[in-house]
């Protein structure tokens, strides 16, 4: 801003020089005289090569063609500012009055370079080199310019440092800057191909100049939107005010800077993004949001953030907060017809920047699922987004737990969650259009997975979880009709199969989950099942074995059902062969128990038979109680005593 106040300023030498030609120099001399009066204020070469015409009435004027000031030496991208002419106009009640105030100057064609150097050196910087003689004009109380335009000009600004360029053609601009009270600016351009409408009012630009705050308002318009602010502005730089934004296309307002709008869903501003809140950027780089409403198309939201820069990447901390936040539907990284997508999934956006975000909205809706409230926070650490969930509402329960996406390396996802009585029914109607199960249950899953695709993703899972239902029934299905008519179509009209409970656990490795104690148990019966679902493969092979009651007294009638192949078109079947198997297996078991009966009663005959015999020919009295131990006693008792008779008789002592 100093160097603009500078440049206009020095342009009233012109005036001077003007009366000069009155006096009849030769142009020559003029157009020598005032390129080295404006180089020694501006502190630039200045090239005057075309004629200098100059104007007594109604106003003291000049008008100089083919201008050029020069660039520092150190910049190679040509003239800070070429233009095909310059013209001023001074009234004459100012000469008379010594007030320095010009009514006109406009630089037609003008072709502005500017360039900021890689160790921050500025192009337009101009140092006082000013000669005693002729001091360059500053932002005295008593210096104005009723009107400067300028026509047909462009604009280059180069960034040797981050590699930014901006383009300005086709520049059309007025600007008033009184002596006293408010500065204004108009202006239309094509900014880097984007036809843009700027108009600004700057109330203190003297202050602004002297390093002070000024009260600033700024509209700007493009096709598709409207942006504004209000509030002070500081050349530090440093703002603070009402910011609004208002747009159905933002691709123009981003061509400015290079970038082009990603393909966003419904909901996330895909038609429409609106936002007003009050912005402040500080001398030390960081930017403030507060009391914020953001609208992505029926999505809104309150925010406050904060952003300052981080030791790698700008650090984002702040609050959503709203009604209803709708996410988006899924994408084609998830299931296909043909199985999972293979299709890289883009973590780039993990690292654009760290985030500590809280976020806090009635209801979530999305993909056909409607949850809330929801109280959670998320972490964003060098590609790394932790998800920590305080309170989900869903379905009449609770979802909390962590959910963890890294980036860092490759893709991987871990997931620790608890979902706590939730209501069946809606559930998985939203989830999967199934509206016949009744009841409330609750689950929990502990799952890790690696992978850069959807496919890779799915086939790597690993971890565990179980489930548990209470009490519910499922409508239009009459399991006990189903076994005891054999008939696996068989489902009765307006029949419902009540049930007590269902629980099961399962692990998963490689993707693939496996279970072996699902039981469903009923006043009828129970169901058993076991089995594993291939998540990667979209695959399944599972049993189950309903087992009904006909009577109080009857047998329970099990008839296992095989359910296998695809997800989408699984087949569903008595398993005969198993049901074979089983009876196979309960006839062994039942020959093997008569056998062992048999055998049992052979063996109690012989042991009977044998204690018989031994009590004859030894005189005992031994029985079915009679321990194998107190008979082996009672034998060699009886064996000892035989003996000492029998040497007495050969002793003759008996």
């Amino acid at each position: 801003m100093r160097w603009l106040v500078r440049a206009l300023g020095a342009v009233a030498v012109m005036v001077v020089l003007a009366v000069g030609a009155l006096l009849a120099l030769p142009a020559d001399r003029i157009a020598g005289v005032a390129a080295d009066r404006l180089g020694a204020v501006l502190g630039r070469e200045v090239t005057l090569a075309g004629a200098i015409s100059p104007t007594l009435w109604p106003y003291l004027g000049v008008r100089a063609e083919a201008v050029q000031v020069a660039n520092p030496p150190w910049v190679t991208q040509g003239p800070l500012i070429t233009a095909e002419a310059l013209s001023i106009r001074v009234p004459w009640s100012a000469i008379f009055a010594g007030v320095g105030q010009i009514d006109d100057i406009t630089l037609i064609a003008p072709q502005i370079t500017l360039v900021r150097a890689a160790d921050g050196r500025a192009s337009w910087s101009m140092g006082a080199q000013a000669a005693p003689s002729a001091p360059a004009p500053g932002p005295s109380a008593g210096f104005g310019i009723a009107g400067a335009e300028i026509a047909r000009g462009t604009v280059t600004y180069l960034d040797m440092a981050s590699g930014q360029t901006l383009r300005i053609g086709d520049l059309d601009a007025t600007v008033t800057l009184p002596a006293s009270g408010p500065a204004t600016i108009e202006a239309e351009a094509d900014v880097n191909g984007t036809r843009l409408t700027l108009t600004a009012r700057l109330d203190a630009p003297r202050a602004l100049v002297d390093g002070a705050l000024s009260p600033v308002a700024v509209a700007l318009d493009w096709q598709g939107g409207t942006g504004g602010f209000d509030g002070q502005i500081g050349l530090a730089p440093a703002l603070a005010g009402d910011l609004t934004l208002e747009a159905t296309d933002l691709d123009p307002l981003l061509a400015i800077i290079g970038a082009a709008m990603p393909d966003l869903p419904l909901g996330y501003g895909r038609d429409r993004v609106a936002l007003a809140g009050q912005v402040t950027l500080t001398n030390e780089g960081t930017a403030h949001l507060r009391a914020a409403r953001l609208t992505l198309d029926d999505t809104q939201l309150g925010l406050d953030l904060d952003v300052t820069q981080g030791a790698d990447r700008p650090l984002i901390r702040g609050a959503l907060s709203g009604a209803r936040l709708a996410l988006p539907g899924g994408g084609p990284g998830g299931a296909t017809a043909d199985g999972w997508s293979r299709s890289p999934i883009d973590v780039s956006g993990l690292f654009a920047a760290d985030a500590e975000i809280a976020l806090m909205v009635a209801e979530i809706t999305g993909a056909g699922v409607t949850l809330g409230p929801v109280d959670l926070r998320a972490t964003l650490n060098q590609g790394r987004l932790v998800l920590d969930i305080e309170r989900i509402g869903a379905y009449g329960g609770i979802l909390a737990g962590e959910f963890v996406v890294n980036g860092r390396g490759g893709l991987s996802v871990r997931s620790d969650l608890l979902l706590a009585g939730v209501d069946l029914n809606p559930l998985l109607t939203d989830l999967a259009g199934y509206d016949r199960l009744d009841g409330t249950g609750s689950a929990s899953l502990q799952v890790l997975g690696v992978g850069n695709d959807m496919a890779t993703l799915m086939a790597s899972l690993s971890g565990a979880g179980d489930f548990a239902f209470g009490a519910g029934a499922i409508r239009g299905l009459d399991l006990v009709g189903m076994i005891r008519n054999f008939d696996a179509s068989f489902r009765g009209e307006g029949a419902r199969t009540v049930y007590d409970r269902v629980g099961a656990n399962f692990t998963i490795a490689n993707g693939i989950l496996a279970n072996d104690d699902l039981l469903l148990e009923a006043p009828w019966g129970e169901v058993t099942g076991a089995g594993t679902v291939d998540i990667g493969a979209q695959t399944l092979s599972y049993r189950m074995i309903p087992g009904v009651m006909p009577g109080q007294a009857g047998a329970t009638l099990r008839v296992p059902v095989l359910i296998s192949g695809s997800w989408a078109n699984p087949t569903i079947r008595p398993d005969l062969a198993f049901l074979a198997e089983q009876e196979l297996a309960e006839d062994r078991a039942r020959l093997e128990a008569e056998t062992r009966a048999r055998l049992d009663a052979e063996a109690a005959r012989l042991e009977e038979d044998a204690r018989r015999r031994a009590n004859e020919a030894l005189g005992t009295q031994f029985d079915s109680t009679t321990t194998t131990q107190d008979a082996r006693d009672a034998i060699e008792q009886r064996l000892r005593d035989e003996a000492e008779q029998q040497l007495l008789r050969l002793l003759g002592r008996n």
